[in-house]
């Protein structure tokens, strides 16, 4: 599984004990949740998870990689878990969802010159696009929009969109403004629309859970804790 990793290991405490030796989880680079910068692995729900795994002293190797490699390795139980991620029906055959660690805003985002519509008369008339391999693209495939073209990124997405090239786009709304940020263009530089806010957590296999069934409660209260 090619991709970035980290391994760490924690003082053990009682509670590490309800958890493998080593906690193998996967993740996307997808700031600002986590990314890899500077040599570094961080990122707001990154860092809860890191937090969380530390008050429990739970050893862990984490690996960056593609989101769908990602949940490929944790359906296929190569993985632990991998995060972070809003719950769906799909994934829920195969993995368990923990408390959540991050809330997303999902927002419709217009081209220059596309005014804003409602979602029925987006299908109708635009052509519209999300991050490829997402949860939001097959959505919007499957609910017979326009979807055109298959990009892997929010760099990606901003440039087809600021060249005209797709009319509007369905992204979280924290990654496309750190994605404008890096751009050098204002938060508000495209016209927008939300959407829905949605809970995003850690994934665990449903094989993980069936051999340490005591450790997503003891994951979750760690989460909780991590907030006080």
């Amino acid at each position: 599984m090619s991709g970035l990793t980290l391994i760490l290991s924690l003082p053990t405490t009682a509670w590490a004990a309800t958890g493998p030796s080593r906690l193998m989880l996967t993740t996307q680079d997808w700031p600002p949740y986590q990314v890899y910068q500077d040599g570094e692995m961080r990122g707001t729900a990154l860092n809860k998870v890191k937090c969380a795994l530390g008050k429990l002293g739970q050893p862990y190797q984490l690996t960056m990689t593609s989101w769908q490699k990602a949940q490929l390795a944790v359906q296929s139980a190569k993985q632990d878990g991998f995060f972070v991620a809003a719950q769906t029906q799909e994934r829920d055959e195969y993995a368990t969802l923990s408390t959540p660690i991050a809330q997303q805003r999902i927002s419709w985002y217009f081209a220059t010159g596309v005014k804003p519509l409602p979602s029925s008369l987006i299908k109708l008339d635009l052509r519209v696009s999300a991050k490829f391999g997402s949860n939001k693209w097959f959505e919007l495939k499957r609910g017979g929009y326009n979807v055109v073209k298959k990009p892997r990124d929010a760099k990606t997405l901003l440039k087809l969109l600021k060249n005209r090239e797709i009319d509007a786009i369905l992204e979280d709304e924290l990654v496309f403004k750190h994605t404008l940020k890096d751009a050098g263009l204002n938060a508000d530089y495209f016209q927008s629309e939300l959407v829905e806010t949605l809970s995003m957590g850690v994934y665990f296999s449903n094989h993980f859970i069936k051999q340490y069934p005591d450790f997503l409660g003891h994951f979750n209260a760690a989460v909780s804790s991590c907030e006080k």
